[in-house]
């Protein structure tokens, strides 16, 4: 349901988007402005909206606001500016469906990008307009436009991005809002390339391409080797994680299940993009502390979950990059409060709910509970053991997954 919503308001959005562009070509055309230059950068926008760059939020963004940077800068006008800019749309529409794996990641994309680059297309010209009588030198105007545009067209974007995704209910319009700022490295590199190109070209030609694409090359590089690097190291992160249970200390699947809903539960709760992050790492390697019970020493001696849990940070914490998970881990177990007291203030968050998780998978997988008791079960632990938000937010995520009746 919520995915035919989104295709429908592309379309009424692609339809506005064709009617502005016949309505500002018409201006165009009786204007006798040349038409040429329009055309040339629309065919570029459109063409953009194939490339794209992976960000830190885990999604790309295509390249088209790049061009549609320069052509604000070059072309003359706000209504050139936006028949330009509705004739690209219209052919990005085309172009993201014809890239995209899914049709709701083709609306989605097209819902936040159109609106953003017509609000910074309007608002980055109407200011050239505006400061072309001022005493600032062309260079200047041209960057403040570009800045006041640019601003908008990010927040504008993230804010369509988080309302588009508050379809799916187990996502907080916090995280997504969060999740969507995440993205200004790589948007402040494309602005970059686009406003370097616009504002060298008069004085200097064919060499404002070298001077413009180099340096986002080389960005564009560092972030698809940032996006590959994240990749591995969670990879790595969770081929170490199943060293307990392939040596059968360790109950096979608990770490990726009891992550996953970790996950689920901390974007439903709407923590920090990077906590989540954080989270999920802490919850994959919980119980690499089981590792130690090879050692018949330690099983003559006995142990304690939270001896586990100690042992399982002590050797998370040899890489300096995971000191903070080994933190979450260490205190993995502690009670949410103690008799006398409102709440452990020193417990955080992330350890609290890899807490709940993994006691509900236990529950279910180990003990052969239902969803239903197992969650019950985690309900009677709320008074001193589980956190009460994380346990609501438990019956929430069950329910969203259809495990339990809402």
């Amino acid at each position: 349901m919520a995915e035919s919503r989104l295709h429908r308001l592309s379309l009424i959005l692609l339809g506005a988007i064709i009617v502005l562009g016949a309505v500002s070509a018409g201006f165009v055309v009786r204007s006798g402005e040349a038409w040429a230059p329009a055309v040339f950068w629309a065919v570029v926008i459109a063409g953009m909206h194939y490339l794209s760059v992976p960000t830190p939020s885990g999604k790309r963004i295509n390249l088209a606001i790049g061009p549609a940077v320069a052509a604000a800068i070059l072309l003359p006008g706000t209504v050139v500016v936006l028949a330009t800019y509705s004739a690209g749309l219209v052919g990005g529409w085309g172009v993201l469906r014809w890239r995209s794996m899914s049709d709701r990641d083709a609306d989605s994309d097209y819902v936040a990008e159109s609106i953003s680059m017509l609000a910074f297309g309007l608002v980055a010209s109407l200011a050239l307009t505006g400061l072309s009588g001022s005493s600032l030198p062309l260079a200047w105007e041209q960057l403040l436009s570009v800045i006041a545009g640019g601003v908008v067209w990010f927040v504008l974007r993230a804010l369509v991005s988080a309302w588009v995704g508050t379809e799916r209910e187990d996502l907080a319009s916090r995280y997504l809002w969060l999740l969507a700022l995440e993205d200004w490295t790589v948007a402040l590199s494309i602005f970059t390339g686009g406003a370097l190109f616009g504002m060298t070209w008069p004085l200097m030609g064919i060499w404002a391409f070298p001077v413009a694409i180099l340096p986002y090359a080389f960005s564009h590089l560092a972030f698809v080797r940032y996006h590959s690097t994240r990749i591995t190291y969670g990879q790595m992160i969770r081929a170490l994680a199943q060293i307990p249970e392939v040596a059968d200390l360790a109950p096979r699947g608990h770490a990726t299940r009891t992550a996953d809903l970790a996950v689920s539960m901390a974007r439903e709760i709407g923590l920090h993009p990077n906590e989540v992050t954080e989270l999920e790492y802490a919850a994959l390697m919980h119980d690499v502390g089981r590792i130690t019970l090879t050692e018949p020493a330690i099983l003559k001696a006995g142990y304690t979950d939270e001896d586990i849990a100690r042992w399982g940070a002590q050797i998370i914490a040899e890489a300096p990059y995971l000191q903070e998970v080994s933190e979450y881990v260490r205190v993995q177990h502690s009670p949410f409060r103690r008799p006398g007291e409102a709440m452990d203030p020193d417990i955080p968050m992330i350890s609290k709910i890899i807490k709940v998780a993994s006691a509900y998978d236990q529950a279910v997988h180990e003990m052969h509970l239902s969803p239903l008791e197992g969650l019950e079960r985690i309900h009677r632990g709320s008074a001193y053991d589980f956190d009460p938000e994380v346990s609501a937010s438990l019956r929430r995520v069950l329910a969203q997954r259809g495990v339990i009746a809402a």
